[in-house]
């Protein structure tokens, strides 16, 4: 097989330009980022809580997190495999097909463009609105009751998610250092944060402090009162069910959703200190899931002492179905408050505490944001050696050693999935970016399972606990066979129940197959330009591994 020598003219360059400058702290806070101690925080206690009523929070938020662990595993092993930027797209394009891994990652990458601005378009449409009005009515403030109501708006959405794109494209124009700088802050702002909230619902001695609180700063609004939101969540069409049949499956359905990110630095592992020759990866994956996991449900326990589960449901049931609310209320709008800092804000009603936990909070979802401009920029950085999109796209500035025109790029799909958002279009829910990402990880996972038989080579190469075999069978191939049963159940899960998957499978596998053919689209012609224009056959370089 060709050197990186013998083919010097295949790559755009000698060196990707990136700089190994994240250790295994970093790394680690590059994954709590992007699972977010905020938006993932609300989800166990709001849509999870609605999607499957009388599901043990609990109980599912540790399924999810054995599952994560072997997902973690999986896709450490491959930034350990294939040390360089872009792993998983080199990994499979070297192991499997070139086409194959490039529509995959070209797949992955413009649907995390667009979603990220879906996730920036959720702080002025619902995180703003779910920490400002619960202030406004705390403290009697009609000013942040109409911010908060103006936010949600389409115009504030529009303006205020333009506002955080380009306070999130400026960020990430910053030398790698400063980036990690800004986000380490952003983990001890979202750490202290949950402090206050595990200190205000310590606070509560019974059960009836709780329903005091509650009826004190809710009691007032349309069938607010403790008592009655049970009732009307029933009557709006919501079903209990305990079982432990129904805690499982809302566990392998909804932890990827909870915490997808914990691996990201697999896609820039060219960037991580000891990347092959020490376990950076697979302690930053495994820590992220540990530390938010746990967080999470410690949060569930302190809550569930003071709330009935049923009671977390029913209030998250009346937040996401208002239409069948207001069918039984009469007409009336009910208010509703399934967020975790609600419930500590009406125990420790305290205005500099539950300020500080708001601006936390939206600092937080801001890291979230880098998060996915750092990862989808280095993807494209690794398309750019394999002349697979214009060199200038990969190009890292020298002085700050950042893909400048990458992460251009993936602001000006922020920016779409923005517009999006705010007119309430198809492509940035969460969801169905959870369905892209599991779809797009079928090729890179199943490069890692037959990477000890196709390039032997390579696996040598790798730390003795990748390398581990049971029973003559090599732990990682073990390992990608039960990621890939993993993946493939949350595909047809997503199908199966569609209150929390895939409520439109048609226009969901619509835009699929437009991103599919635009990726073999852009495959094509780019083998074309290089082999008339240039006289290169790009293919060949896949013989080789690009430079770092």
């Amino acid at each position: 097989m060709p050197t990186k020598e013998s083919v010097p003219n295949y790559y755009t360059r000698p060196t990707s330009g990136l700089v190994k400058s994240i250790g295994t702290f970093g790394a680690i806070v590059f994954g709590v980022s992007c699972i977010s101690l905020s938006s993932s925080g609300f989800i166990p206690f709001s849509w999870v809580a609605s999607a499957w009523p009388g599901a043990s929070i609990i109980g599912l938020l540790a399924i999810s997190i054995l599952l994560s662990l072997l997902h973690g595993y999986t896709f450490a092993a491959i930034g350990i495999a294939m040390p360089r930027s872009g792993a998983d797209y080199v990994l499979a394009s070297r192991i499997l097909s070139p086409q194959l891994a490039f529509v995959a990652s070209w797949t992955l990458v413009v649907f995390s463009g667009v979603v990220v601005g879906g996730l920036i378009a959720w702080i002025p449409k619902s995180a703003i609105p779910a920490l400002l009005r619960p202030m406004g009515i705390m403290f009697g403030s009609d000013g942040l009751v109409a911010f908060a109501a103006w936010s949600s708006s389409t115009l504030g959405v529009l303006v205020l998610g333009g506002a955080f794109v380009a306070i999130t494209l400026g960020l990430m124009l910053l030398p790698t250092r400063l980036i990690l700088r800004f986000m380490t802050l952003g983990l001890l702002l979202g750490l202290s944060a949950w402090v206050v909230i595990y200190w205000s619902l310590l606070s509560a001695e019974s059960p009836t402090s709780f329903e005091t609180a509650w009826n004190r700063f809710v009691g007032a609004l349309p069938y607010g009162t403790f008592d009655q939101r049970i009732a009307l969540a029933k009557a709006a069409g919501m079903q209990v069910d305990s079982n432990r049949l129904t805690t499982t499956l809302a566990g392998l359905i909804m932890g990827f959703w909870i915490f997808y990110g914990y691996y990201i630095p697999t896609f820039f592992a060219g960037e991580i200190r000891g990347a092959r020759s020490s376990a950076a990866l697979l302690v930053a994956s495994w820590s992220s899931i540990i530390i938010t996991g746990g967080i999470f449900i410690g949060a569930a326990y302190l809550l569930q002492r003071l709330v009935p589960l049923e009671w977390i449901a029913a209030e998250g049931y009346l937040s996401n179905n208002p239409d069948a609310v207001a069918a039984v209320a009469g007409g009336a709008h009910v208010e509703a408050f399934p967020w975790i800092t609600f419930y500590a804000a009406i125990l420790k009603p305290s205005a500099p505490l539950v300020l500080f936990t708001a601006i936390a909070w939206i600092y937080t979802l801001v890291n979230l944001a880098q998060t996915y401009f750092f990862y989808a920029s280095r993807l494209i950085v690794a398309w750019a050696l394999d002349r697979l999109v214009p060199e200038r796209l990969g190009l890292v500035n020298e002085s700050t050693g950042t893909p400048m025109a990458a992460v251009g790029a993936i602001a000006v799909l922020a920016a779409l999935g923005v517009l999006d958002a705010a007119f309430a279009g198809p492509l940035s829910t969460q969801m169905t970016f959870a369905f892209f990402a599991v779809v797009t990880q079928l090729v890179s996972v199943y490069a890692l399972v037959r990477l000890p038989y196709i390039r032997p080579d390579l696996f040598r190469l790798c730390p003795g606990f990748i390398r581990v075999g049971l029973g003559g069978v090599p732990l990682v191939t073990l390992a990608g066979v039960g990621t890939l049963v993993y993946l493939v159940w949350m595909i047809l899960a997503m199908f199966l129940y569609p209150a929390v998957g895939i409520a439109s499978p048609v226009k969901t596998l619509s835009i699929l197959a437009a991103l599919i053919g635009s990726g073999v689209a852009v495959f094509q012609f780019a083998g074309w330009y290089r082999r008339t224009v240039e006289g290169l056959d790009i293919r060949l370089a896949y013989r080789s591994l690009p430079p770092e």
